[in-house]
C-alpha cells in the first residue's frame, strides 16, 4: 500500500511539472504562428540587415546619378617665386607673388553613354536587394514555422507519455489488487512498474528537447520562453494541382533577385564599353582673383575632347571581366531557379505523403484503442495474459504518439510549401512587382 501511495505521489509530482513546463506564465495570449512570426520579424538581425543594405544600394544610385550633373569646386592658392636675378624686375605676366581664387564648374558632356548604363546597372541593384530583403522575410517564416512545430509536437508527446503513465499506474492498481486475492504474479507488477520506469526516462528526454526548442523560440521571438502557443493553422483535405504552384515560381524574391543582378551585369557590359569611347566636358571658370597678365578676365569657357588611345590593354580587359560576370550571373539565376522548382516539387509530395500517413496512423491508431479495450476485457476473464494487454496498451499508445507526431509535420510541410511558392508569408504590399 505504501508503495503505490509512493508511486501515486511521483506520478502526481511528474504531472505536475509536465504542467508547470507546459503551461508556466501561460498568462500570456497564446501565440499563433503569425503571432510569433511578427514578433520574431521586429526582432531579426539579418531582416534588419537586408534593409541597411536596401539603403546602401539606394546611395549608390545617388552617387552614380551625381557623375551625369554639374560639378562645382572653389579653388584658391598662393605662389610665390624665386625673386628675380639683381637689376631686373618681376613681368607683369608673371610677378613673384601670384593669388588665385576661382569657382570651376564641369559639366559632362558625353561619357560614351556609360553614365546612363551605371544608373540603370544600380537601379538593377536596388531591385535585387529588395528581392534579397523579401527573401530573408521568407526564411524568417520557414525558421519560425520549424520552431512552432517542433515545441508544439514535443510538449503533446509529453502530454501523450504522461497519459501512459496515467493508464499504466491503474493497471498496476488493478495488478496489486489481483495479487493480493492470489490471481495475478508479483511479476506482472514489476513489468508494469519497469514500463512506467522506461516511460519516465523518456521523458526527461523529451522535456530537454523542449527546453532546447523553447529557448530558441525566445531567441527569434524576444518573448519570454514560456510563451503559450496557439495552434490554428490547418493542412486542406486535398491540395490544388502542383501547376498552381509551380506558375508561382517567377514570384519567388530569390527568383527575381537573380534576375535583376543578371540586368545589372547587362549594364555593366555597357559600362565597361562605353570607356573606350571619347569624353567630351565642358568646363567654366570664374575668376575672383587673379594675378598677371589676366588678372582683368574674369571668366573662360572650355569644351575638352578626351579620346583613349591605349591603357595597356586595360579597358578591353575590362570588357572581358564584365562578360565573364554577366555569364556568371545567368548560371546563378539557371541554378537558382531550379533549387526553387525543386523545392515547391518536394515540399508538394511531402504534403501529399503527409495526408496519406495521416490517413493510415487514424485508421491505426482507432484499432489498436479497440483491440487494447478488447484485451482489457479478455484479462478480467482470464483469457489473456498480462503482458498482452500491456502489449496492446503501448501498442495503442505508441500509434497516438505517431499520429499527433505526423499532425505536426504535415502542417510544418505544408507551411514550407506555402512559402516556396510565396503565399506564406504575407509580404509587404507592392513587393511582388
Amino acid at each position: 500500500m505504501k508503495r503505490r501511495i509512493a508511486l501515486a505521489a511521483r506520478t502526481a509530482v511528474l504531472a505536475g511539472c509536465l504542467a508547470a513546463g507546459v503551461t508556466a506564465g501561460y498568462a500570456a495570449e497564446p501565440l499563433t504562428l503569425d503571432d510569433y512570426y511578427a514578433a520574431a520579424l521586429k526582432r531579426s538581425e539579418v531582416v534588419a540587415t537586408q534593409v541597411e543594405l536596401i539603403r546602401q544600394a539606394e546611395e549608390r544610385y545617388n552617387q552614380a546619378n551625381a557623375t551625369t550633373l554639374p560639378a562645382v569646386n572653389g579653388i584658391a592658392s598662393y605662389t610665390e617665386q624665386e625673386p628675380t636675378p639683381f637689376g631686373s624686375s618681376p613681368t607683369a605676366t608673371s610677378p613673384n607673388r601670384q593669388k588665385l581664387a576661382r569657382v570651376s564648374v564641369t559639366q559632362p558632356l558625353f561619357r560614351g553613354f556609360r553614365e546612363f548604363a551605371a544608373l540603370r546597372q544600380t537601379k538593377a541593384l536596388i531591385g535585387a536587394q529588395d528581392r534579397d530583403y523579401l527573401q530573408a522575410r521568407v526564411q524568417l517564416f520557414k525558421d519560425v514555422a520549424q520552431n512552432f512545430y517542433s515545441i508544439l509536437s514535443t510538449e503533446t508527446d509529453l502530454k501523450n507519455l504522461d497519459e501512459e503513465i496515467r493508464q499504466n499506474l491503474k493497471r498496476e492498481a488493478e495488478l496489486n489488487a489481483r495479487v493480493r486475492i492470489g490471481r495475478s504474479r508479483v511479476s506482472e507488477v514489476l513489468t508494469v512498474q519497469s514500463t512506467i520506469s522506461t516511460l519516465r526516462a523518456q521523458i526527461e528526454q523529451l522535456q530537454g528537447q523542449r527546453r532546447v526548442a523553447r529557448e530558441a523560440f525566445a531567441f527569434l521571438s524576444g518573448l519570454d520562453a514560456s510563451t503559450p502557443l496557439n495552434d490554428t493553422e490547418a493542412v486542406p483535405a486535398a491540395l490544388e494541382p502542383l501547376a498552381d504552384y509551380l506558375v508561382r515560381l517567377e514570384l519567388r524574391p530569390d527568383v527575381q533577385a537573380g534576375q535583376q543582378r543578371l540586368t545589372a551585369a547587362d549594364e555593366n557590359i555597357a559600362v565597361a564599353k562605353g570607356a573606350r569611347l571619347p569624353s567630351i566636358d565642358l568646363n567654366g571658370n570664374y575668376y575672383l582673383e587673379r594675378s598677371g597678365a589676366l588678372r582683368d578676365v574674369d571668366w573662360d569657357v572650355q569644351i575638352a575632347l578626351t579620346v583613349p588611345l591605349y591603357a595597356g590593354g586595360a579597358l578591353e580587359s575590362q570588357i572581358r571581366t564584365a562578360v565573364s560576370q554577366r555569364t556568371q550571373a545567368e548560371l546563378t539565376v539557371s541554378q537558382v531557379s531550379r533549387q526553387a522548382e525543386q523545392e515547391i516539387r518536394s515540399a508538394y509530395e511531402s504534403v501529399i505523403f503527409d495526408r496519406s500517413q495521416l490517413d493510415a496512423l487514424e485508421r491505426a491508431t482507432e484499432a489498436a484503442r479497440k483491440n487494447y479495450e478488447a484485451q482489457l476485457r479478455d484479462y478480467r476473464l482470464g483469457l489473456v495474459t498480462n503482458l498482452e494487454v500491456l502489449q496492446a496498451l503501448t501498442a495503442y499508445q505508441e500509434n497516438q504518439r505517431a499520429l499527433d507526431r505526423a499532425r505536426y509535420t504535415a502542417k510544418l510541410d505544408y507551411m514550407r510549401l506555402q512559402a516556396a511558392a510565396v503565399r506564406r508569408p504575407v509580404l509587404p504590399e507592392g513587393a511582388m512587382r
